[in-house]
């Protein structure tokens, strides 16, 4: 059977995310949570609609009210200090969670704060009957038509646990990596393939490479991914097939450092992982470069010898005596599988350790997506269709969900096709809906290239129709959409 008819065989974009819903970290990802924050917005809507049909003293206004104040506390008592519902683009949000049927149903709604400037309610968690009052009253007020009139309205009503502003935290702009920061993000990427390469240099040549400067790396990485996770993560888009070792340890230690972070690992173990992922795959230098690049087939004999690296950085590592025994123990340990069935042998039966379930998933999914010498690469959403078949197998399963749930069905630097024929660049990963990022349009669907690339939030609704305004269609090589560097536009 062909790559290729194996790969079709594989789980569609809608079956991942659905088998990766308990794995994302967002504010509502439990159905009880999002459930609180649908109910928050129908008592919004229903307190409405009310205040326009029935005077202020009228019990169904008066039942609004209470629920309204019920609803905001069912959220808030789930951790929030306060809560936002926003509209964007027509479309309605909790927080930064897309409620695609809400933003149909309660057009009405949409429509009426619109009318008045408004894109914004916060509400905090002293919210109570004399804010629910007074901003019942504000949609019952048809003459207020701009934001500054209907926040004094609050205001001179003594609601101050409610504010009403333009949507901010949904502006494409707001979560654009600085100039300065990217630049930063690059340099200290460059700087960790000379570290590597200075690393590799000294193993091929006997001698005992120095530790330091991939700590320093390390913390460099871990540094920048708390301040700007995207910015870092970007960065394992860049592919070289001049320098695909030196690239690949690069990638697979952010993508490592990533999915730690999101599994609470604390800032020690984080650290040891970093340099296990740095130096996992060490015991390829002394495998003889014609094999490792190898256009035709393996003899038994040159997979054996493949198959060595593993022991053989373990020796290394081991040799070098790191005062951090982890390297060594992934080195040894990345190719066993989660089921034990790899190479080398399992010692006393134990399973592997979890950070070499880790490296071995970024490992695979950074090997899939980058164009070798005897294969080409693998489209990213198709990759991780791999490692999800894998699951149970290769890959520990509760790691692998993470894993996707963290990149997105279509990750950050994905080359996609719109419906609209429209070709764009995945540049973020909407948490709350992994089938639906934020795409960077290049080419419109005519095939002619924009001037300025448009963002291009899949979230987004048609009002009239309540079905979703683009979806994507396919992911396709940068090559194809002629697009020479997709980090340029991340």
């Amino acid at each position: 059977m062909s790559d290729r008819d194996e790969l079709d065989r594989l789980e569609s974009p809608g079956e991942i995310a659905d088998a990766t819903a308990g794995s994302k970290r967002t504010p509502f990802a439990s159905a009880k949570k999002l459930g609180r924050a649908r109910e928050l917005v129908r008592a919004i809507a229903v307190a409405q609609t009310n205040s326009t049909l029935y005077p202020a003293a009228h019990p169904l206004v008066a039942q609004s009210i209470d629920e309204l104040v019920t609803a905001v506390a069912g959220v808030v008592e789930m951790g929030f200090d306060a809560i936002t519902v926003n509209i964007y683009k027509g479309t309605l949000f909790v927080e930064d969670h897309v409620l695609p049927e809400e933003s149909v149903t309660y057009r009405k709604l949409v429509e009426e704060l619109l009318a008045r400037g408004i894109s914004a309610l916060t509400f905090d968690l002293a919210f109570g009957e004399r804010d629910a009052k007074a901003f019942v009253e504000l949609l019952a007020t048809s003459d207020i038509a701009d934001i500054g009139a209907a926040q004094q309205f609050l205001e001179g009503h003594g609601a101050g646990a409610v504010t009403v502003s333009e949507t901010t935290t949904l502006d494409e702009s707001a979560e654009e990596a600085t100039p300065e920061r990217k630049a930063e993000a690059r340099s200290t990427y460059d700087a960790g393939i000379a570290t590597m390469r200075d690393v590799e240099t000294q193993v091929k040549l006997g001698r005992v490479f120095e530790v330091e400067p991939l700590q320093r790396l390390v913390s460099s990485l871990l540094g920048q991914l708390f301040n700007d996770p995207a910015a870092i993560l970007g960065l394992t888009a860049i592919n070289s097939h001049d320098n695909y070792t030196l690239n690949h340890s690069i990638n697979v230690c952010i993508l490592s450092l990533s999915l730690g972070a999101q599994l609470g690992l604390d800032g020690d173990s984080l650290h040891s992982l970093g340099l296990s992922a740095l130096l996992y795959d060490l015991g390829k230098v002394r495998i003889p470069e014609g094999i490792l690049n190898k256009e035709s087939p393996l003899t038994a004999d040159e997979w054996a010898v493949i198959k060595s690296h593993a022991t053989e950085g373990a020796d290394l590592l081991k040799r070098i005596q790191l005062v951090d025994q982890m390297p060594m123990i992934v080195a040894y340990e990345h190719h066993q599988r989660h089921d034990l069935q790899g190479y080398p042998e399992p010692r006393g039966g134990g399973e592997q350790h979890l950070f070499s379930k880790v490296v071995a998933l970024c490992d695979a999914y950074d090997a899939m997506t980058t164009s070798r010498p005897f294969r080409r690469e693998i489209r990213p959403d198709k990759a991780l269709a791999v490692l999800m078949q894998g699951r149970g197998k290769a890959y520990d399963p509760a790691l692998t969900k993470a894993f996707v749930a963290m990149l997105g069905i279509y990750p950050m630097g994905a080359v996609v096709r719109i419906d609209d024929r429209s070709v764009g660049i995945v540049y973020r990963v909407n948490r709350d809906d992994l089938l639906r990022p934020r795409v960077k349009v290049l080419i419109d669907g005519a095939g002619r290239w924009l001037d300025e690339p448009q963002v291009l939030d899949l979230r987004l609704v048609e009002a009239a129709t309540g079905s979703w305004a683009c979806s994507i269609d396919e992911c396709i090589p940068a090559a194809e959409a002629g697009i020479d560097d997709v980090w340029d536009y991340l």
